[in-house]
């Protein structure tokens, strides 16, 4: 159906997407959704019933949707919003269109300077770069006991431009939300970046995602725990290339699957050392304060005193 077919709408109308701008879809594109602002800019009260919103929809430059699925809501309280099945009595273009239906409470309502915001959602934007022209038909009139016989009838162009390659810089602020903590304590990573991107989180073995933590997320969240120092990375790729963000964790009390010591200074403990297993010694052991054991002591030697005696045991 062509605009001369039809007349002037009463009411003004503009449009707005959400993301913005809006950008043909890629194959991984999260659904969008179109923010239609009804307004009355004129001096007259406009008394409305219906509006229908029709999407162009196929795989052209000027299809804005690859399907008919979505729903919607309006921003005025009464105001219902539903998607339009094909074989509707409501008047609707020929063609390929999504057509969308926004009824006002009762035989129709007033619309007044506040104006109504119609949102439709779930929308799966075309591929193909281009205007695409979103047609309103409303059913309005200045005088309810007079309807028109037609609707007024306008068009809003909307531009789905070239997705663009994301920036490296777009992905920044990796961070975890604590410095240092003690063995197995919590650790919460957060970080900015386009939700259409895929986030890995690499570490060693000393960190431990919670249970259901997803990995790779395309949200901005890891958490779990860690039981020693550990370097976390931030794996995204934009384009053809991988890149890496790091933050550190530190552990106050780390566990260790081995420690070997090979510096000249050797190992200092300033408190206790409590072995669990086998404490073997390849040279020698000083000892200031007193030795105590609950087993026999054995040496493949002498225990000697400070004279050079052998000692006995008791």
């Amino acid at each position: 159906m062509n605009a001369p077919d039809l007349g002037k709408p009463l009411l003004d109308y503009a449009l707005i997407s959400e993301p913005f701008p809006l950008y043909a879809a890629t194959a991984d594109a999260p659904p969008t959704t179109v923010h239609i602002v009804v307004s009355n800019g004129g001096g007259s009260t406009v008394f409305c019933r219906e509006i229908v919103f029709s999407l162009p929809h196929g795989d052209l430059a000027q299809s804005l949707v690859d399907t008919t699925s979505g729903d919607g809501d309006a921003s005025v309280a009464g105001w219902t919003v539903k998607p339009l099945q094909k074989g509707t009595d409501i008047l609707v273009p020929d063609g390929d269109y999504a057509n969308f239906v926004a009824k006002a409470p009762g035989d129709g309502t007033a619309v007044d300077a506040s104006g109504i915001t119609i949102s439709l959602k779930k929308l799966n934007i075309s591929k193909m770069p281009g205007t695409a022209r979103v047609e309103v038909r409303e059913t309005a009139t200045l005088d309810t006991g007079k309807w028109p016989d037609s609707p007024g009838f306008v068009t809003l162009p909307v531009t789905k431009f070239p997705a663009p390659l994301i920036p490296v810089q777009a992905v920044c602020d990796f961070r975890a939300d604590k410095l240092e903590v003690s063995c197995d304590g919590a650790v919460r990573l957060t970080w900015n970046g386009p939700s259409t991107l895929e986030y890995t989180i690499l570490s060693g073995g000393g960190a431990t995602p919670v249970k259901d933590q997803p990995n790779p997320t395309t949200g901005h969240e890891w958490n779990g725990t860690v039981s020693r120092d550990t370097t976390f990375v931030l794996q995204y790729v934009t384009g053809d290339t991988t890149h890496y963000l790091t933050t550190a964790v530190t552990v106050d009390n780390p566990t260790v699957n081995g420690l070997k010591v090979a510096g000249e200074e050797g190992l200092h403990v300033t408190k206790n050392a409590h072995v669990d297993g086998d404490l073997n010694v390849g040279r020698n052991a000083g000892i200031t304060g007193t030795l105590a054991a609950t087993e026999d002591i054995t040496t493949h030697a002498h225990f000697i005193d400070p004279d050079g005696r052998p000692l006995r045991s008791n």
